[in-house]
């Protein structure tokens, strides 16, 4: 008996494995196949559902319609001031830069005294008297910390 008619049993097992492994691989080729083409459809579903919400969200955009009242209004204030005459314009300048000095060396009662006179307006007399208020505030300030600064170097020197 010749051991050849077993290794061709062999040789057929061997066959056999073969063909099922390549009947395997190709289960397995078509099973990745068809993942891919899942994951590919599931891609361009995701695109075109990203597309679609980009779309819809760039054609939300609100829009402002501006009146033709508006509109003038806005050009009247973009527009550059009217010539005015120079001398009045100089002197109006003078005048508030003056009445800006004299109201520092002036009392309480001199400024609605100018108020009531009309010489200065309400505002002028309002921001010097905050002006008045807030130096004030800034000085009180600065004697705490000074007296503060003070204690803390006499304790320091005991």
């Amino acid at each position: 008996m010749e051991l050849s008619g077993v290794s061709g049993s062999s040789s057929y097992d061997q066959l056999q494995q073969l063909q099922l492994q390549k009947e395997k691989d190709k289960k397995v080729a078509e099973q990745a196949a068809a993942e891919s083409a899942q994951i590919t459809a599931a891609g361009t579903a995701t695109d075109k559902t990203i597309e679609a919400t980009v779309q819809s969200t760039s054609q939300n955009i609100d829009t402002l319609e501006i009146s033709p009242e508006g509109r003038a209004y806005q050009q009247k204030m973009q527009a550059p001031p009217a010539p005015v005459n120079s001398t009045v314009s100089e002197t109006s300048t003078t005048d508030s830069t003056e009445s800006s000095t004299v109201l520092t060396n002036l009392t309480e009662e001199e400024i609605s005294t100018l108020v009531d006179k009309g010489t200065i307006t309400q505002s002028e007399a309002n921001a010097e008297l905050l002006r008045r208020a807030a130096v004030k505030e800034a000085e009180e300030n600065q004697n705490k910390d000074n007296s503060h600064t003070e204690n803390l170097e006499m304790e320091e020197e005991e």
